[in-house]
């Protein structure tokens, strides 16, 4: 006698386990593997962050029930451009006023001290580190995990945010936890909001060049072998 069909709900329950521990093994054991390799093994950070990269491209390369045309090709739509500029008019200056308060010595030194770095910074940051992260923390995390949650939006939104901030611990310090952790929350519920690439990817370039521009990139930074923007 042939063994018996597997129940879909057995299916179901091993995909979901498949998920949940392929989630753990991509957004918490692969920032603590390059915590060791650049802070134990001095590897520098840049040399590591475009296999990561390329590994999560091919994933969703290969996953049948993703198109990368879909992706790229929506467009981000007037309301939204508004939407995400508006709430940048509101958000900058304040973290510019903290950030003179709070840090006054650190304060616009970067562009004062290397400004042709700092107009680099403002071009290729958007245009390599933006959206790399964007599609390892949005586009790939919620093509993956969204049905894990169902209905249930903010627990998704929560969870992204936690693991962005996670993978931050690299820097060693609290400051960029912080700073990701908002901003992980912003660009999950814009990404969830507008289900588009590019609306996360101009909000996150808008506050990425601004923490750069006002004295907040020296929070960013390892020190090994890397770029000091303080």
């Amino acid at each position: 006698m042939s063994a018996p069909r597997p129940l879909a709900g057995s299916r179901a329950a091993r995909r979901r386990a498949y998920l949940i521990g392929e989630m753990l093994v991509l957004y918490l054991g692969a920032p603590l593997g390059i915590y060791v390799l650049v802070h134990f093994w001095r590897i520098p950070l840049f040399m590591i962050l475009l296999p990561v990269a390329v590994l999560y491209i091919l994933l969703l390369t290969f996953d049948g029930a993703f198109v990368w045309r879909r992706l790229l090709s929506k467009r981000l739509a007037r309301n939204e451009t508004l939407s995400v500029l508006g709430l940048f008019a509101l958000t900058a200056p304040m973290l510019t006023w903290l950030t003179f308060t709070w840090a006054p010595e650190d304060f616009l030194h970067f562009p004062r001290r290397l400004p042709a770095l700092w107009l680099l910074v403002m071009v290729f940051y958007p245009l390599i580190s933006v959206t790399t992260q964007e599609i390892v923390f949005r586009v790939f995390f919620f093509h993956r995990y969204e049905g894990l949650f169902g209905a249930h939006v903010w627990p998704l939104i929560l969870l992204n945010a936690l693991l962005f901030s996670f993978a931050h611990i690299i820097f060693q310090n609290w400051v960029s936890i912080v700073l990701t952790f908002l901003g992980g929350l912003l660009f999950a519920w814009r990404y969830v909001r507008t289900d588009s690439f590019w609306a996360v990817v101009l909000e996150h370039a808008l506050y990425g060049n601004l923490l750069f521009t006002i004295g907040l990139g020296r929070y960013f930074f390892t020190g090994i072998s890397n770029l000091h923007f303080g």
